[in-house]
């Protein structure tokens, strides 16, 4: 009788290791069969112009002053904070802007010249047509990489 029991008793152990050997296995198995997580496309320079405009219109100034490259922030007066670059950008006397084209004309994969053509509202609800060419160099530096415009406006150009 006690050797049925330990017989028993064996049985019962190699039956509860078999079966958490089982989900041991079947949990690796769903952990590794999971999507992995796509790594993060940072915009293209086409887009990084765009958001510079919209954001502008939208009066959204911390997504308008995140296109700057850390460096022209660094030497342009007016960007030295967010504060003061909204300051500047108020007294402009622009309260919007129309994108009519965005066009990359050249990347080479560390620089990018992207031409635009917008149409700013004024706070007379007069509008100005403007067309200019920024460039864009990807940082890996600044505090956050990526495509970032080394010369938004005046004569100050980010030549690190």
């Amino acid at each position: 009788m006690i050797m049925a029991k330990n017989e028993t008793n064996k049985k019962i152990l190699y039956a509860g290791l078999t079966g958490i050997f089982i989900l041991f296995v079947i949990g690796i198995i769903l952990v590794n069969r999971q999507e992995p997580i796509p790594e993060y496309a940072f915009p293209e320079p086409v887009e990084v112009v765009r958001q510079y405009f919209s954001s502008w219109d939208k009066e959204d100034y911390s997504n308008m002053y995140a296109t700057f490259s850390d460096g022209f922030k660094h030497i342009e007066p007016s960007t030295k904070n967010l504060s003061l670059f909204k300051q500047y950008v108020q007294s402009q006397q622009i309260s919007g802007v129309d994108i009519i084209r965005i066009l990359e004309k050249s990347n080479d994969g560390s620089t990018a010249t992207v031409e635009d053509a917008v149409e700013f509202v004024l706070n007379d609800d007069s509008k100005k047509p403007f067309e200019g060419a920024f460039t864009l160099k990807y940082r890996t530096g600044d505090v956050i990489r990526g495509w970032k415009l080394i010369h938004p406006y005046g004569e100050n150009i980010d030549k690190s």
